[in-house]
């Protein structure tokens, strides 16, 4: 299904082809579809989002970048979650595979 989130990220509709030796599947997949499957965490990540301003005391406006990583960043409906609150010019991307994990390994070697 990765394959399929990816594909989608940049087209309309993918091809989803699953094989186990006994089941054979292949689906085309329209991007509204996907979406409509992924709507309860598309709200969940609206809540987050809305909620953490709140708690920040900003407002979206007061935000000046928003740095969006990981592989689900690049689903439209993810980033337009990001877009509409705080303006496309402000969304910033990068290393989306990778910036996580260097982080983490970042953390991880600071022996303060």
């Amino acid at each position: 299904m990765q394959q399929v989130k990816y594909a989608l990220s940049g087209h309309e509709t993918a091809s989803f082809h699953f094989s186990d030796g006994f089941i054979e599947l292949n689906a085309s997949v329209k991007r509204t579809s996907f979406e409509r499957w992924i709507a309860d965490e598309l709200r969940q990540i609206s809540t987050c989002v809305d909620s953490l301003v709140s708690t920040a005391g900003v407002s979206n406006k007061d935000v000046d970048r928003v740095f969006l990583t990981g592989g689900t960043s690049f689903v439209p409906a993810v980033r337009g979650i990001f877009e509409s609150r705080f303006g496309a010019q402000k969304i910033r991307s990068g290393n989306e595979f990778t910036s996580v994990a260097r982080g983490l390994a970042l953390k991880a070697s600071d022996t303060r």
